[in-house]
């Protein structure tokens, strides 16, 4: 999502940003899915995570290095 807001500042430092209408209601309707912001912030993560990972394994794979069943 690419956001369109308008800083508004006070004494030169940044206080509002001011988005246009759908861009709010759809950032609103996002962010309906996550409890708290702990919750988004671990789902970004996850994200990030997931991008950087060059290597993945199975479930198998990781239950048997562990001894597991």
């Amino acid at each position: 999502m690419n956001l369109h807001a308008q800083i508004v500042e006070e004494a030169g430092t940044p206080k509002f940003a001011l988005l246009p209408i759908k861009e709010y209601e759809s950032l609103i309707n996002e962010l309906s899915d996550f409890d708290s912001i702990e919750d988004l912030a671990d789902y970004l993560s996850a994200l990030r995570t997931k991008g950087e990972t060059k290597v993945w394994h199975s479930l198998e794979d990781v239950k048997s290095e562990l001894g597991i069943r």
